[in-house]
């Protein structure tokens, strides 16, 4: 399999501006693992180059960063990059991770049913929390943390060379690894631990369970 990573990466808000920082260490492990990376990041992240990525360079895996909805996942600006029963079948034959809303809950499945080999996402909403006085710098927030090092775990693990089952059982693993360490700690951020096991238990695995770069 050709080992190539497309990654979206728009910066238009908050949540957005979060996931765009978190996902560089995403990129910073593929380059060390020789994959070839393409990255859409800000404004790069619409339909257009998004589909011309998709056809032409055939990337292996694909990660999304961006909000959603049950058929679709967007990009700069909320544009839709892929929509169900519209573009999905540009996925055939990769191994995806939606970081987006609710995408799982029919997107994924129309990826899969068209030929992607596996899809990671949610079929809720994502939630995660920040602190206020980080937004400046994303990667120093020990409130974000606790999601999105749990969230990144499934892409770690693709890149690794483990399967898409794998992937998303240790991405679980940590998202409940730090409710129970706020419940050990007494921590005064307990009012986390809901918005954790939310997230673990809406990550959904869909396609060939050993799929795999």
């Amino acid at each position: 399999m050709n080992k190539t990573l497309l990654i979206t990466r728009p910066k238009h808000d908050t949540t957005v501006h979060y996931l765009f920082y978190w996902s560089k260490k995403i990129i910073e492990l593929a380059q060390e693992k020789s994959i070839k990376v393409w990255d859409l990041k800000g404004k790069r992240a619409n339909r257009k180059e998004i589909e011309g990525v998709l056809k032409k360079r055939e990337p292996s895996l694909v990660f999304f960063n961006g909000h959603g909805d049950d058929d679709r996942i967007a990009g700069h600006n909320d544009e839709a990059l892929l929509v169900a029963g519209e573009n999905e079948e540009l996925l055939i034959s990769k191994i995806v991770y939606a970081l987006s809303c609710r995408s799982g809950k029919k997107l994924g499945y129309e990826s899969v049913k068209k030929g992607a080999l596996g899809y990671i996402g949610y079929d809720e909403d994502f939630i995660f929390f920040i602190d206020q006085n980080k937004m400046s710098n994303p990667l120093m927030d020990k409130t974000a943390e606790l999601f999105l090092e749990a969230s990144n775990q499934a892409m770690i693990c693709l890149i690794k060379g483990h399967n898409i089952k794998y992937s998303h059982e240790q991405s679980k693993r940590i998202f409940l690894n730090n409710a129970r360490g706020l419940i050990n700690s007494e921590s005064e951020q307990s009012y986390l631990i809901p918005y954790l096991l939310w997230n673990m238990q809406h990550q959904v695995c869909l396609g060939d369970q050993n799929a795999s770069l």
